[in-house]
């Protein structure tokens, strides 16, 4: 026998041995949480390199998500953002990338939601004060103020110079409902390219992000929270590479005389939507895409929402109604396993 073939059954013989033993590199597991954006940020990395190397890459993508945090905050007063809501009428302000490129989807989802997914609704959350000690149903009067103005189309971007400007000082931008997806998307891209993450799942209050697979090589199973019991599921998917992002009346709320006020604004009435859904899932492959259309398409109500998600590509959405109905896009019917809701 030649020394070449020699060489070759050999490594055919180990390789045989190493695939029949279960011969591989041990898999590590590194978690951490934190605060981003006022919201409990969880990630948990998988990778066969040593724990020191995933917890580096844990904390570059926090590193990131805190970056960004100082951008889009409208409650901080040095954010970018809030500068932006001080001099924007005076003048146009020249803006970072990541601010422009948000500002950007943001308008082009109010105009394709026909106003459902409003940024520039910050004056009216503030009236609310919903998920604060100051919570309450605003004087009628003063909510009228802020009734159906659309002043999204007031905001002007000028990509040459990167700039935005308002043409009306009756307004200030939060862009609360898509900066949270565009955060968890950036912690994705520095996990993928700067530290070659190949198994993770992050969770922002919400906003879940895998990467690729689990480490045995199966899906991810999200489960989705049951509106009138938040602490079980009504439903579950699998995933893989995708995010989830899930809209609903039990995130921040209050209540008075019976009656819950959530969260999720309609700019056309000034108060909580309320238009016959209590929970909506988007699945598709950009959390900042899912983060804005889980807003418009709970703000919509079934039937535009429905019509709207079936028109995108790559994109696909399971709605709750108000009377527990769970309804979805057709290219996710086989996907979804409806659980037990009692």
């Amino acid at each position: 026998m030649s020394k070449h073939v020699a060489l070759t059954w050999l490594l055919i013989i180990t390789l045989t041995i190493c695939l029949l033993s279960g011969c591989q590199r041990k898999v590590h597991t590194t978690s951490r949480t934190d605060e981003v954006l006022g919201t409990i940020v969880s990630a948990t990395v998988n990778g066969s390199m040593d724990e020191a190397t995933l917890s580096s890459a844990l904390d570059a993508a926090f590193l990131k998500a805190f970056e960004l945090e100082n951008i889009f905050s409208a409650h901080t007063l040095d954010s970018e953002l809030a500068k932006v809501n001080e001099s924007a009428y005076a003048a146009p302000v020249r803006i970072s990338d990541a601010l422009y490129t948000v500002l950007e989807l943001s308008l082009y989802y109010a105009e394709l939601s026909d106003g459902a997914f409003d940024p520039t609704l910050f004056d009216l959350i503030k009236l609310w004060g919903i998920g604060t000690e100051d919570a309450a149903i605003p004087d009628a009067k003063r909510l009228k103020n802020y009734v159906n103005r659309h002043n999204y189309k007031n905001v002007i971007l000028d990509k040459s110079n990167q700039t935005v400007a308002f043409t009306n000082n009756e307004f200030s931008l939060d862009l609360g409902a898509i900066a949270k997806g565009y955060v968890a998307d950036e912690m994705k891209r520095v996990l993928e390219e700067e530290y070659n993450i190949e198994s993770a799942m992050l969770n922002l209050g919400g906003d879940i992000v895998t990467i690729g697979n689990k480490t045995d090589g199966s899906s991810w199973n999200i489960g989705i929270a049951n509106p009138n019991n938040p602490t079980s599921s009504i439903a579950s998917i699998e995933i893989s590479n995708q995010t989830i992002v899930t809209s609903g009346n039990y995130e921040r709320f209050f209540e008075e005389d019976g009656v819950l006020y959530h969260h999720i604004l309609d700019g056309s009435t000034g108060y909580p939507a309320n238009n016959g859904l209590i929970g909506t899932t988007i699945i598709t492959d950009a959390a900042v895409i899912a983060d804005a259309l889980s807003t418009a398409t709970y703000v919509s109500g079934l039937e535009a929402s429905m019509a709207l998600i079936e028109s995108l590509d790559n994109v696909e959405a399971i709605f709750i109604t108000n009377e527990g109905e769970i309804l979805m896009t057709s290219g996710i019917t086989e996907k979804v396993n409806i659980l037990d809701s009692e």
